[in-house]
């Protein structure tokens, strides 16, 4: 399952930035430059972390957070923000934040911190998910196969978690697209094809015996047996 997370940050660039890291990394990411905004969109939709800047228009970071918990909402919260004062982290730790990250900073750190409360909130340190010789890890989005790790892209760890995930159904192209994704317009013909060749290969060699199995005329299938 794609991990989504809201962004919630009026620095245009910076927002690109961390956007365009992040889903290089395999994440969902909603952009919101407006703390009323994207106080609006915590409450209405589920994300997995909120990343929530505190100089905000019209509802600063710390009113946004204070509305978020108030209203019982507890997806995990960092702040970025240039404030570095020992008030100002107190502040927000105490309205709600899981996690504080002073600007200027550098984006692995930004992804260690994700990831750590991405465990945190999943309650576990490697939660996993297993069928036949494969193990995926959810959080550090890493797969084993027969006991090797598999050196995936983040587009193939979300198409083999996908049908990992719905094993024993068919999946359709149309159903990749639209889980992986989302609302991207430019993808090139046959890429899903592509890439279920690459993981295929990564994984057994492309045999007979793939784990992943075509089903002509209608899409792809990990049977879990």
């Amino acid at each position: 399952m794609l991990m989504k997370l809201l962004l919630i940050e009026d620095d245009t660039n910076l927002a690109k930035v961390i956007t365009s890291g992040l889903e290089e990394n395999g994440y969902v990411v909603n952009w919101e430059s407006n703390g009323k905004l994207g106080a609006e969109m915590a409450l209405a939709y589920t994300f997995d972390v909120i990343i929530l800047d505190i100089m905000l228009p019209e509802l600063d970071g710390f009113a946004v957070c204070h509305k978020i918990r108030s209203n019982g909402n507890q997806t995990p919260i960092i702040m970025l923000t240039a404030r570095y004062q020992e008030a100002d982290r107190v502040r927000g730790l105490n309205c709600g934040a899981d996690d504080y990250l002073v600007k200027p900073f550098s984006f692995p750190e930004l992804l260690a911190r994700l990831r750590a409360l991405l465990r945190r909130a999943n309650n576990q340190h490697s939660p996993s998910i297993k069928l036949r010789k494969l193990t995926l890890n959810t959080v550090d989005r890493r797969a084993f196969y027969d006991g090797r790790e598999i050196e995936l892209t983040a587009k193939e760890y979300g198409i083999l978690e996908y049908l990992v995930l719905n094993k024993n159904c068919i999946i359709t192209k149309n159903m990749i697209e639209e889980h992986i994704w989302e609302s991207e317009s430019d993808i090139f013909p046959n890429v899903i094809e592509v890439l279920i060749s690459r993981i295929r290969k990564k994984l057994d060699n492309n045999n007979k015996n793939s784990l992943i199995k075509t089903v002509k005329g209608l899409g792809y299938i990990i049977e879990d047996k």
